[in-house]
């Protein structure tokens, strides 16, 4: 191998990646609950959206309440979780810490009267 390619590949591997910050994720999880009960809201949709409105994500609670997905950590990041009985849920999340890789996050639902 040539001397000025070896250095090149070998740059390669100790040059941080520029773009590294924009992929970086984290699992969001945590429970749909009733705001009044506390109750698990099963089959809730929850949602991610980037701050164009543009779905990144999507996933269901389970029949325990439970949800997870996971996100990136850069950006706007906005959930909307909807489910039968209850009024839209649309929330911006922020404040990710560096190195991060995963934070439990509680949904409540409003029951509609």
């Amino acid at each position: 191998m040539k001397p000025h390619l070896f250095i090149l590949v070998t740059l390669a591997f100790f040059v941080p990646n520029a773009g590294a910050q924009d992929t970086l994720k984290l699992q969001l999880h945590g429970m749909v609950v009733d705001a009044i009960s506390g109750a698990p809201v099963v089959d809730a949709l929850v949602e991610w959206n980037d701050g164009n409105g543009r779905r990144q994500a999507v996933t269901q609670a389970n029949s325990d309440g439970h949800y997870a997905l996971f996100i990136r950590t850069t950006g706007t990041l906005i959930l909307r979780v909807e489910q039968e009985g209850y009024s839209i849920l649309k929330d911006t999340l922020r404040d990710f810490r560096q190195g991060e890789s995963a934070r439990e996050y509680d949904l409540l639902l409003m029951p509609v009267e």
